[in-house]
């Protein structure tokens, strides 16, 4: 069973640093706790990925690098550090770390976004700085479109 994550929701962060993922965005019977890898994302935004896109994408690659790769290996050490992983606790929370939360400017709200195989997270200011028109987008799917095609 795959999930897509689709719309764009306000939540409060709590005085824990928790914020409730959506209810729509939850994995049923696949997953009962689903787990998420937060780290930095563009924007100012945190990237919340599920575990499967996390290990088949993320991991993978990284298990390709040679460790005789010094630069790569710093690159990979600086993800690391800034990477948490977060278990959905019965009210479907995850827990911001204090890192990803100067990093993104989050204080008491933040913005889901959702990006179909992951979720971003924004301040609700940084959300409305980085938020293109529909013509903006539609461009971009474009080019999606024609990376696809070569």
């Amino acid at each position: 069973m795959s999930i897509s994550f689709l719309g764009c929701f306000t939540h409060s962060i709590d005085s824990q640093r928790r914020v409730a993922i959506p209810r729509e965005w939850r994995l049923k019977k696949v997953e009962i706790d689903p787990v998420f890898y937060l780290m930095p994302g563009r924007d100012r935004s945190i990237q919340i990925l599920p575990q499967k896109l996390f290990e088949t994408g993320i991991m993978q690659a990284i298990s390709k690098v040679p460790v005789t790769n010094a630069g790569k290996m710093r690159a990979i050490a600086q993800i690391g550090a800034k990477t948490s992983k977060s278990q959905c606790d019965k009210q479907g929370r995850i827990t911001l770390t204090p890192y990803l939360m100067e990093y993104s400017g989050l204080q008491d709200q933040t913005v889901l976004i959702g990006g179909f195989s992951s979720i971003q997270a924004m301040s609700p200011e940084n959300w409305e700085r980085a938020e293109m028109g529909n013509e903006d987008m539609l461009d971009q799917i474009e080019k999606i479109q024609e990376s696809r095609e070569l």
